[in-house]
């Protein structure tokens, strides 16, 4: 493994967990479909995405598995069993040919004793994944499918907007089914929510990647579904997703 240099010192509130570790971890190439951890593991190292995508998810008792998230360039995961030192509450794999940064549990631990401000930096990052759970429990009880599927289309689009800066057009590399087990919706019922997004002009969809090609109008059928009682009945398949790691 390669060991990254000349990290930058944590004076800069700004500064995220992905990029600290991400500047100071060992760089680790991984392969489509390989996995960094399983669900019940008792590792405990803390990764950032470097390149390409990693999938976190959970295993239903079905055996179905339940998309939680996906991490992108500068965004970490795996601290809570650093933190904790439990078991890894869900699985992690790499989407396809994709490069995270390792730091292990106690190199982590030691930096959170050692370096200043670090300790803040993990605080707002846990608060912003108990928001974004609470946000996505209260949809999965209030909201059809085209509603959550709106709603994570927009959240999708501000994550890649801070990694491609500039761009209008958000490209999502991100397929139905993951969309489907992201939101707790059935294929077709999320292939019905994307296809009225398509007529507003809202999205396009190609194999593996949907793009937002105008917000206003994707709120706009959000807003309309919300008003008119539109789309599939609120709980149409599995519970909702939390970004647990």
């Amino acid at each position: 493994m390669t060991l990254i240099t000349q990290p930058r010192t944590v004076t800069d509130r700004d500064l995220t967990l992905g990029q600290f570790v991400a500047e100071r971890g060992h760089l680790r190439p991984l392969q489509a479909g390989q996995m960094l951890f399983h669900e019940g593991d008792s590792s405990n190292a803390v990764y950032a995405c470097v390149r390409g995508r990693i999938n976190v998810f959970i295993t239903a008792p079905t055996g179905r598995s339940v998309m939680l998230g996906f991490k992108v360039p500068t965004q970490a995961f795996g601290e809570l069993s650093a933190i904790d030192g439990g078991r890894r509450s869900a699985s992690a794999v790499a989407v396809g040919p994709s490069t995270v940064a390792m730091m292990t549990g106690d190199a982590f631990l030691e930096q959170l004793d050692c370096v200043p401000h670090l300790s803040l930096v993990v605080l707002r990052e846990l608060c912003d994944h108990v928001r974004r759970v609470n946000a996505r429990v209260a949809a999965q009880s209030s909201e059809n499918t085209t509603e959550r599927v709106g709603h994570l289309l927009i959240e999708l689009a501000a994550k890649f907007r801070r990694h491609n800066a500039g761009d209008d057009r958000k490209e999502l590399p991100i397929s139905q089914d993951e969309v489907a087990a992201w939101v707790g919706a059935t294929r077709e019922a999320t292939a019905r929510s994307l296809a009225s997004f398509r007529r507003a002009g809202a999205v396009e969809t190609a194999r593996n990647m949907i793009t937002i090609v105008d917000v206003t109008s994707l709120n706009a059928v959000i807003l309309g579904c919300n008003h008119m009682g539109g789309g599939s009945s609120p709980r149409s398949s599995s519970g909702p997703g939390m970004p647990m790691k």
